[in-house]
Order: structure tokens, then C-alpha cells, then sequence
């Protein structure tokens, strides 16, 4: 089963060139990792400045054998000091959907990031599909795909998410309750069609059961 790894960094401000030029290298040395299907790079627009690294494997053996010199995070993790002031967060997720449209460049893309509470799972996911499947139907989107992580692999939470009461402890495991983290992104031909999609009453029915179902953050980004 193919692997989608999710790594997210956050850049010293002041040192951005040098974040930006770390990131080209790693981007290079990623990309010629035996076993990798796919890999797709972004930084976020505006002052954030944190950085997405999409890796797709072609299953966790490969991406097992990968970890020595081809894991985005530990290549993160060995860059000098203060580039990135704080440990990467990283997932490990299977794919729930997909879509691309070759003929409608990616222009501009986002990120939506939500870790639900476990009684909310299935409901969300179910919801965030048939969204996403409504939405596709319409020549707006030009690339999308919807992840989950697999459980008991989660290395982190989600940033936003950090200052709640249930951390996930040293063993890796979710605390009792806490439920999946799902991922998804999406890239638009132009900023209009980004916001036709975002006032499309499907979209603003799945933004709500995010918002009543656990933590939500949504990050705009342009490729690397």
C-alpha cells in the first residue's frame, strides 16, 4: 500500500534564504530515494514561514529502509542550528482520494490540517469525500488529494493543537479519545477559482463540522 508522508517545518524568519536554500538541498536528496513514487514541495504564503514536504512511498518497507538518509525529517533535524528552531512534525498517512486535472496548471494551493476527536472520525471522513467528490465535478480544481493517518504512527500533533490538555506521550500512541489527524490539499488554476471553491455552500458545510469536531488549520501555500 503506498505511503503518503507528511513533514511540516517552521523557518527561523531571519534566516529564510538559508531555510530556503536548506530546503532545495533536501528537496534534491529526497527525490532520488529508491522507493519514492512522488514528491511534492511548498512554503507558506504570507510571514508563517513553514514549509510542507509531501513524500509518497511505495509502501512502509520502502520507506523503512529510507530512514538513514532520505526521511525528510531526519534531514531537517541535521541542518545548522537555528534554521529551523523547532523539531519538524511528521505523519504517516494512507490516501483516502485524489484528483488531478492536467490541464489546469496548479497555481495556488492550500493545506487544510484537522485532528478530530475519535467519535467524530468516520462521520468526518465520510462528509470530507463526499465534499471533495461534489466539488471535483466542477472544472475548478486542478489538483487535490485527501489523507489519514495511520494510527498508532503519529510522531506529532498538530501545531495548532499543541497547547490542549491530551499531548501524545513518548510511546507515539494517541491518548485515549483523541482521534485521527486528517490532511488535505488543494491547488486551483488561480485565486478566483481558490475562492468559487471556498464559497461553495459543500465546502462551507464540511468547514462546519471541522469546526465542531476537533482542531482545524488551513495554510496557503505555493509550490517550491
Amino acid at each position: 500500500m503506498e505511503l503518503l508522508v507528511v513533514t511540516i517545518t517552521q523557518a527561523n524568519p531571519a534566516r529564510e534564504a538559508e531555510a530556503l536554500t536548506r530546503m532545495r538541498l533536501i528537496s534534491d536528496t529526497v527525490r532520488n530515494a529508491p522507493g519514492l513514487l512522488n514528491a511534492r514541495f511548498y512554503r507558506s504564503q504570507g510571514t508563517e514561514n513553514v514549509y510542507f514536504l509531501l513524500t509518497t512511498w511505495e509502501n512502509a518497507e520502502w520507506w523503512q529502509k529510507a530512514q538513514e538518509r532520505h526521511s525528510p525529517r531526519r534531514l531537517l533535524l541535521e541542518s545548522a542550528p537555528g534554521i529551523f528552531p523547532v523539531p519538524p512534525d511528521q505523519w504517516l498517512m494512507q490516501y483516502l482520494w485524489g484528483y488531478s486535472r492536467p490541464l489546469a496548471q496548479p497555481v495556488v494551493a492550500t493545506a487544510h490540517m484537522a485532528m478530530v476527536r475519535l467519535e467524530y472520525a468516520e462521520r468526518v471522513q465520510q462528509g470530507w469525500l463526499e465534499s471533495l467528490q461534489s466539488q471535483a465535478s466542477e472544472p475548478i480544481l486542478s489538483f487535490a488529494l485527501l489523507a489519514r493517518s495511520i494510527e498508532d504512527e503519529t510522531t506529532s500533533e498538530l501545531p495548532a493543537a499543541r497547547a490542549q490538555a491530551h499531548p501524545i506521550d513518548g510511546s507515539g500512541r494517541r491518548p485515549a479519545g483523541q482521534g485521527p489527524m486528517f490532511f488535505n490539499l488543494l491547488s486551483w488554476p488561480g485565486e478566483t477559482y481558490r475562492e468559487d471553491f471556498y464559497a461553495n455552500e459543500s465546502y462551507r458545510f464540511m468547514q462546519g463540522l471541522l469546526n465542531s469536531a476537533g482542531v482545524v488549520r488551513i495554510v496557503k501555500l505555493e509550490l517550491m
